[in-house]
Parts: structure tokens; sequence; C-alpha cells
């Protein structure tokens, strides 16, 4: 009996160090379930107020590109508005010189025909320009006095370079490849061309237009380079010899002054 009840003991006093054992771990357990959701909470709450001060920036960010457009839209009535005017303006200037409009139409379009036929020299600007004058007078955005003033402008433009000497940059055919390169144009006589890869040549005209020659021998490829240093030297007097680049004449040898 007394071996029976110290088994007894021994069991009941197992059994409760057991369900101590699992009481402490369950609270444990409680508690760390407990400060998760605490934490899950704390992030939820952290996102809620930031979807807020997002919503709310992107509201203020809607609201001023409203007001901006709004203001565009403002602008471009009020600019319509102005055009609207000087127009009306424009052709009661013009009522006086209604014969005036065709004769600058006219001569704007002989001063594209001669760009385009003329040395290949920023031909694509100068085009341009033309147009640019010639569609403000079609368009009545200036009266055909303005236009032909621009236009005597061009004209002289024009007559300049007959006069100048000098190094420039632009654009030109090598190869069937469009290339930067710096030129140097004598006039409205010849024009030589060389690329950063010291490629030299001049331009010449065929019946197909225009084209841009490489020069090739050791000779002629050290005369191109003494015009392109003496003009980088601004020198712009003297004898050179050159290359056959006259445009009037593939036949003969050139020099220029």
């Amino acid at each position: 009996m007394s071996k029976l009840s110290l088994s007894l003991a021994l069991s009941a006093l197992l059994s409760t160090t057991i369900l101590t054992a699992s009481s402490d771990n369950m609270a444990e357990s409680l508690m760390n379930l407990r400060a998760d959701v605490e934490q899950l909470n704390s992030n939820l709450n952290d996102e809620k107020e930031s979807y807020k001060a997002s919503m709310k920036s992107l509201t203020r960010q809607k609201n001023d590109l409203e007001a901006i457009i709004a203001r565009e839209d403002l602008k471009i009535k009020q600019l319509n508005a102005e055009l609207t005017k000087v127009k009306k303006q424009i052709t009661s200037a013009s009522a006086h010189t209604v014969g005036l409009k065709p004769l600058v139409l006219k001569a704007l379009d002989d001063l594209s025909a001669n760009i385009q036929t003329s040395l290949p020299f920023k031909t694509n600007e100068r085009l341009a320009d033309v147009r640019k004058i010639k569609n403000q007078l079609e368009n009545d955005l200036i009266t055909p006095q303005k236009a032909l003033a621009q236009t005597w402008n061009t004209y002289g433009d024009s007559i300049r370079m007959t006069k100048e000497n000098g190094l420039f940059k632009q654009t030109i055919k090598l190869d069937n490849e469009d290339r930067l390169a710096q030129v140097a144009r004598v006039g409205t006589m010849m024009m030589f061309f060389k690329t950063p890869d010291d490629r030299v040549g001049y331009v010449n005209k065929d019946v197909h237009g225009w084209n841009y020659t490489e020069v090739l021998s050791k000779n002629e490829k050290a005369e191109v380079m003494n015009i392109f240093d003496a003009f980088q030297k601004h020198i712009r007097t003297g004898y050179f010899p050159l290359p056959n680049a006259l445009i009037t004449s593939n036949n003969t040898a050139s020099e220029a002054k």
C-alpha cells in the first residue's frame, strides 16, 4: 500500500509539473502572438497613413495640373485673340499694297531656286529662312512691306556670300552618308571640305547636281590642308595652289587668290 501510494503521489506530482510547464509555454506563445498582432496592426496603421499621405499628395498634384491646364488654355485663347487682332491689322495695312504680295512671293520663289542651284553652302538652313518668310506672308502674319524687307535682306546675304572667304561647319554627304565636316568657302566659286578623320576634297557639279569629291593624291591633299591651315590662321589673301575645284570648270587647274 505504501508503495502504491508513493507511486500515485509521484504520478500526480509529475502531471502537475507537466501541466504547469504546458501552461507556461501557452502563456509565452500567447504573448508572442499578441506581440505579432500588435506589430502587424502597427504596420497596417503605418500603411494606412502612408496611403492617406500619398492620396493627399496626388490630389494636390492633380489640382495643380488642372490649374496649369486652365492657365495654359487661357493663354492659348489670349494668343488666338491677339493673332486674330494682328491679322486684321495686317490685312488693313496691306489694303494699299495688294499688288506687292504676289511680287514678293515671286521673288521668294526665285530666291529658293537660286539657293538650290548655287554652291551647296548651308542650303537647308537658307531655304528654311525663305520658307518662313513665304509662309508668314501667305498666312497674313506679316505685311507685304515687311516680307519685302526680309526678302531683300536674304538676297543681301546671298550677295555677301560671293565676297566672303572663311571656315564653317556643315553636314555633307560623303559615300552616301551624312557627315559633319569643316568647309572652307571661297566666295561662291569653290568650296573644300575636311572631315574629322582628315578626309578632304571639294564640291563640284554635274548634270545630276552637286557632289563632294574626295581627293586622294598626296599633293592634292596637302594643297587642300594648306588652305584650311591658312584660313585657320586668318590668312585670306595670297596664292594657293588648289585641286581642280572651280564650279565653272572641271577641266583646268585653278588657283585662288
